[in-house]
């Protein structure tokens, strides 16, 4: 009895010391706030109400919201007088104390409004988490500080190019890209990639010769001539869709569209209304789904927030826009931890970069059939299993250029060759002829001598 109570005294000791520990880590974080305003800046009624219903559902979730801890919306309009947003972003989110805000736009209104919300909230080191902005700028954590996305950029379908060129084993290309941002971002993550993730020199794709335009085009044929004399036939082309048209439509007249030649584009350049048969572009999952997004977007923060309860306390979130010396230190390791997110959502797997971007995003493989009709031929996916992209691309559907069934070889195969004869004993042997010889024998071939120096030949 007495070695038993002695154990009982130990036990009853280290529960006492674990029960101590959870205490003290309770009482620790017991001042982390209640509440929670979540800001929404929107494109239209609908997305504001779904945003809102969004929020009231994710209160009754308890995977992502603990006891007593309860979600608000607080929305506004985007406007598309990016000052006219840095003023509501002032007067309607920020006077409400919100500790995140969710940003969308119509796609033809431009991104200096989505800007004008991330520069703002930025500033207060608030995070904010964009559904449809998809410039390289974005990616910048030097202006766009506390921006992350649950979108790629543009320049991440370079990703799915060198799987691409990898599947039909193309190694040269030619990589066209705009003189902007997005382009030159393209063109760096293209063969930053192709060095890191494709070890074989046999197989990786090399840029053989990049062309770069300066953006509203009016022609280019100039850069087409200077194309014809590389050996490459396979076009990597990003460009606006009304550059993309420029470009197409010049192709065209220089038979560059043709059969032999192999054009693999971005999303903008498919929706040119010159496209030509043959060409292969991405087209991104769940690129219009706004409702979508936005419940990505507010359960990816609801995780981060659970996660930072636990490990730390999260002051209160700015509420003046004219106190310039805020400094929310909680607003820049939450935005730490918005980044370490990986949950599967409504657009898939949805994780974060270094720099805030969304990775592991799908796209569909597009043919341009007849008639301008998009024919879906491969999918860029997420394999659960092996947490990693793959390609598969279905190449029996594929109608190449010139209305071609078989893959282009992707190089110039030249059939004007000239053929030089080195003397090189004891493999070739070399005579002059005489005087009165005319022909050589019959073991023998005229080869013709040529003396650069002077111009003279026998």
């Amino acid at each position: 009895m007495p070695v038993l109570n002695g154990i009982n005294v130990v036990y009853l000791l280290i529960c006492g010391i674990h029960l101590g520990v959870i205490a003290q880590k309770h009482l620790q974080h017991s001042d982390n706030p209640s509440t929670y305003n979540i800001g929404g800046v929107l494109a239209d009624p609908e997305s504001e109400s779904h945003f809102r219903t969004i929020i009231s559902n994710l209160n009754f979730d308890q995977q992502y919201v603990p006891r007593k801890v309860t979600y608000y919306d607080k929305t506004i309009r985007m406007d598309k007088n990016p000052i006219k947003t840095v003023f509501n972003v002032c007067d309607k989110l920020i006077e409400k104390r919100v500790y995140a805000v969710v940003v969308s736009h119509e796609q033809t209104s431009g991104d200096l409004s989505p800007a004008a919300v991330s520069y703002t909230s930025g500033f207060y080191q608030i995070p904010v988490i964009g559904i449809s902005s998809r410039d390289a700028a974005f990616s910048d954590k030097n202006i766009h500080v506390s921006f992350l996305r649950t979108v790629p950029p543009y320049y991440h379908q370079a990703d799915v190019w060198l799987e691409i060129m990898f599947h039909f084993g193309y190694t040269k290309v030619i990589i066209i890209h705009s003189s902007d941002t997005d382009g030159r971002a393209i063109l760096g993550r293209f063969q930053t990639t192709s060095q890191t993730n494709y070890d074989d020199i046999d197989v990786r794709a090399t840029v053989e010769m990049i062309v770069e335009f300066e953006p509203k085009l009016d022609s280019f044929t100039e850069h087409l001539i200077d194309m014809k004399t590389a050996q490459s036939r396979v076009y990597l082309l990003y460009a606006s869709t009304e550059d993309a048209q420029v470009i197409f439509r010049d192709a065209a007249i220089n038979n560059m569209t043709e059969a032999g030649h192999a054009w693999i584009v971005t999303e903008q350049a498919l929706h040119a209304n010159n496209t030509p048969i043959g060409v292969l572009g991405l087209v991104l999952d769940h690129a219009n789904s706004d409702k979508e997004h936005i419940r990505d977007s507010v359960y990816v923060l609801a995780s981060a927030i659970k996660e930072m309860m636990s490990n730390e306390t999260i002051t209160e979130a700015p509420k003046d826009c004219g106190d310039s010396g805020v400094n929310w230190e909680s607003g820049k390791r939450l935005f730490q931890y918005l980044k370490t997110r990986n949950i599967t959502g409504k657009t898939g797997q949805v994780a974060f970069d270094d720099n805030g971007d969304r990775i592991y995003a799908g796209y569909d493989v597009i043919n341009i059939h007849e008639k301008q009709k998009k024919h879906v031929v491969g999918k860029f996916y997420y394999d659960p299993e092996k947490a990693k992209m793959r390609l598969r691309i279905n190449d029996s559907e594929i109608l190449w250029p010139g209305k071609q069934k078989k893959k282009p070889e992707g190089i110039m195969i030249p059939t004007h060759l000239k053929i030089l004869t080195i003397e090189e004993k004891p493999f070739v042997y070399t005579r002059r002829l005489t005087d009165d010889e005319v022909n050589c024998d019959e073991d023998e071939i005229p080869c013709p001598l040529f003396n650069a120096t002077d111009g003279s030949g026998w």
